[in-house]
């Protein structure tokens, strides 16, 4: 069995709060990748996409690589995570892989675009990622779980879904 989650998903889609609300349940550790990736850069997201996507994917790589090698561990991914398949199969060795799926106008509705360097040209944008994303989301993942309703009620159907296939210590 795996013995840590990543959730993967579109921006805002609730990877890092079921992430947070979940790990403190199960007295799991809970690494949000972009903090991570801010901590070791000593650099914020934004300051890192302003030498270019590329610096910050070559980043995040790094990242997905690191975080592997650690166990009992839910890690909340950034959104792109996904763009490149080297990061998915690292992450896949030892870990389960949650599909965060909230539907596309939910996201319109209530994303903050402002703190998402990937977003700041708007929404027509968040609707681009979504379509480019989306089926990349679905292959990568283990499971997929729809986030359409209560988050309480989401997080129950994650927290049955990680105990059922984890080997957490």
């Amino acid at each position: 069995m795996k013995n840590k989650v990543v959730f993967i998903g579109m921006p805002g889609c609730g990877k890092s709060t079921i992430g947070r609300l979940i790990s403190k349940e199960l007295n799991i550790k809970f690494v949000d990748m972009d903090k991570y990736i801010e901590d070791m850069t000593s650099k914020t997201i934004p300051e890192l996409f302003e030498v270019g996507e590329e610096n910050f994917r070559n980043f995040e790589s790094l990242a997905c690589k690191k975080l592997a090698e650690e166990s009992n561990i839910i890690i909340s991914s950034g959104g792109g995570v996904v763009k490149r398949k080297e990061n998915i199969d690292v992450l896949k060795e030892e870990s389960f892989i949650i599909f965060i799926d909230r539907p596309l106008e939910d996201l319109l509705g209530d994303i903050d675009i402002s703190k998402r360097p990937l977003l700041k040209d708007g929404r027509d944008k968040l609707v681009r990622l979504y379509e480019e994303r989306y089926e990349l989301y679905r292959t990568s993942a283990d499971e997929i779980i729809k986030n359409d309703k209560e988050i309480k009620n989401t997080i129950n159907i994650v927290k049955k879904v990680i105990i059922a296939n984890l080997n957490i210590d």
